[in-house]
């Protein structure tokens, strides 16, 4: 499994639930000490990991990944896009009218979340067999767009993504599926919003991961093109 995002958060535990059930890990992050404590999950739950230390606004190097992999791996059975901007190291990027962003921050958005996982789809899907399956992670929005929204349009675009590459993919019988999961508890969500951050308001990342587990199964090969919302049980709306 090829999971971006993969060093900290949904990524993490993805990667560690992937890994609990026997599956070759390839993570992929910016953080290089972030993914050496995932590869370290990875290994006590069990399983290989290897890490790749890229900058996913660059295409360059994202295909220089693929080539890697082509040479390396010789097939991949599941990419896991969770990477995505929506805060920089000291500031959420909610509650910013569109005009006060910088250039370079919508076009980061924009690379991570979107141009990076079509170009890796592009590139690893000639090395996925039938049965294989590609999960993309997007968000819920309650609030609508106003405030973050470039973060919105690169999630929402990625849901378009899903949605075409079904189409494109369903006679090699490739899934292709999308998780909505409303706020989850990671350690930025928690760092950015503490009061939004409690049991009974958010996921926990285990919670993607275990819907993940689910549609990277067999027992999904059946379902394809799906933007899948999950939300906190306790949240009435």
């Amino acid at each position: 499994a090829v999971i971006t995002g993969a060093s900290t958060g949904i990524g993490r535990a993805i990667a560690v639930k992937l890994a609990s059930e026997g599956t070759k890990t390839l993570l992929l992050a910016r953080s290089k000490d972030g993914l050496e404590e995932t590869l370290k999950l990875v290994e006590q739950a069990g399983s290989k990991g290897k890490n790749f230390c890229i900058d996913l606004r660059s295409v360059e190097e994202i295909k220089k990944f693929a080539q890697n992999i082509k040479g390396s791996e010789g097939e991949i059975d599941i990419l896991v896009n969770v990477a995505g901007i929506w805060h920089s190291k000291g500031k959420a990027f909610s509650g910013i009218e569109f005009a006060d962003y910088s250039t370079d921050e919508i076009l980061d958005t924009y690379a991570v979340g979107l141009i990076a996982p079509t170009i890796l789809s592009h590139e690893l899907v000639p090395l996925m067999k039938q049965g294989s399956k590609i999960i993309n992670i997007s968000g819920t929005f309650e609030s609508g767009a106003k405030g973050w929204l470039p973060y919105f349009v690169s999630k929402k675009a990625i849901e378009d993504l899903t949605i075409g590459l079904s189409h494109e993919l369903r006679n090699q019988q490739i899934q292709v599926n999308c998780i909505s999961p409303s706020d989850v508890a990671t350690e930025a969500y928690k760092k950015f919003f503490p009061e939004d951050a409690t049991p009974d308001n958010a996921l926990q990342p285990e919670d993607v991961a275990s819907l993940t587990l689910f549609l990277a199964s067999k027992e999904a090969d059946h379902i394809t093109g799906q933007i899948i919302v999950i939300k906190q049980k306790n949240v009435k709306n």
